[in-house]
């Protein structure tokens, strides 16, 4: 009997530019991402400029899918999500140095399933992925 080795989970990366509720690209990434893995694609998600306001604890819109809900349960389903620090750090996000035990720079203000992590979270997003999604500007 031959065995077959099955092909390798495949991998979608994200780079998110734009903030949540400016225009509908959060919400598309967000649907995107679960599609994908319901598929059986892995996902890596990466928050650029404005799209790190999506890592916000306490979101609370009215009439539109909340962002940070969406993100937590995609982390909840084994989404890789991480943040750029440079543009969480200009918009207030970054509220010590680097922990290395966690592996992320401390912040009280966003997602726990956010990492907020250097741009080479990005690179190596890139490394591994499959397919590579941007929505937004840049």
């Amino acid at each position: 009997m031959v065995e077959v080795e099955s092909d390798p989970k495949k991998t979608l990366s994200i780079m998110l530019f734009s903030g949540p509720y400016g225009s509908q690209d959060a919400d598309h990434m967000c649907r995107i991402a679960e599609k994908a893995m319901d598929k059986g694609y892995g996902v890596q998600i990466f928050l650029y400029g404005d799209g790190v306001h999506a890592q916000l604890k306490g979101q609370a819109p009215k009439m539109f899918m909340n962002i940070g809900e969406k993100l937590t349960d995609l982390a909840k389903r084994g989404a890789i999500i991480k943040s750029c620090v440079r543009c969480s750090q200009a918009r207030g996000y970054v509220e010590d140095e680097f922990d290395e035990e966690a592996d992320r720079y401390p912040s009280s203000k966003a997602l726990d399933e956010v990492k907020i992590y250097s741009l080479y979270g990005f690179i190596n997003f890139i490394k591994s992925t499959d397919k590579l999604i941007t929505l937004g500007s840049g």
